[in-house]
């Protein structure tokens, strides 16, 4: 609780701006290269995921002052996007992020969230945590434990079924995505198609995980103005 203070604190005092959101594969602590060379904070954002996609967005907006900077990886950027709906930001930067599942692959994406349900947790954290090098993979098992198969079943079909509208939002963003990401590609160019000020980066040798797979080119990208 006093961690979350602090953060609360000096986000809202002005100290800081940009604020760094994880995914389910990962917690806080793979924002480490970003942390050590930005002025930055990464809230754990686990807790709100075990109650919700929703959670995570109402506890998001809740931190964050209007002109904030906002970065989000994975299902931190989908969060990202859609506290960027609410929240009046200066900047905001998503990576493997998406504005909306194409109907085909929202319904797989439900499938397998269903599934998920019946996996044994270990199984799934190590499945989670599998594109991480190391040491970012024993760290984010560390991180995640706490997410229980049913919450994180839970957690994917209610990502799977979000919607975010493009066209309110204005700030100028980056929609980053690993060029190895093939998955996610796709997706990003979509979304950095419909935003009005948006633009697509791919980050050099990465996949997935672009902030621990390349952190040196992750970092200048949304270090940069």
């Amino acid at each position: 609780m006093r961690r979350r203070q602090h953060l609360d604190h000096r986000v809202r005092a002005g100290l800081l701006t940009l604020v760094l959101l994880h995914g389910i594969g990962t917690g806080p602590g793979a924002w480490k290269p970003q942390l050590d060379a930005l002025d930055a904070i990464a809230p754990d954002l686990v807790p709100a995921y075990r109650r919700g996609f929703e959670a995570a967005v109402e506890e998001v907006s809740s931190l964050l002052q209007p002109g904030a900077e906002l970065c989000g990886l994975s299902l931190g950027g989908l969060v990202a996007l859609k506290v960027a709906e609410r929240v009046e930001l200066s900047r905001l930067v998503v990576c493997a992020a998406f504005d909306r599942l194409p109907s085909g692959l929202r319904v797989r994406t439900r499938a397998l969230a269903l599934a998920t349900r019946v996996v044994p947790t270990s199984f799934l954290h190590k499945q989670l945590v599998a594109e991480l090098p190391e040491p970012y993979r024993a760290i984010a098992l560390e991180e995640i434990a706490p997410l229980r198969s049913a919450e994180l079943s839970r957690l994917m079909w209610q990502a799977a079924g979000s919607v975010v509208d493009p066209s309110s939002i204005a700030v100028p963003a980056i929609v980053a995505c690993g060029e190895r990401d093939k998955a996610n590609l796709p997706l990003a160019r979509t979304l950095a198609e419909r935003l009005p000020n948006g633009r697509l980066e791919l980050v050099p040798e990465a996949g997935h995980v672009a902030n621990v797979d390349n952190p040196e080119a992750f970092t200048t990208l949304i270090g940069s103005r």
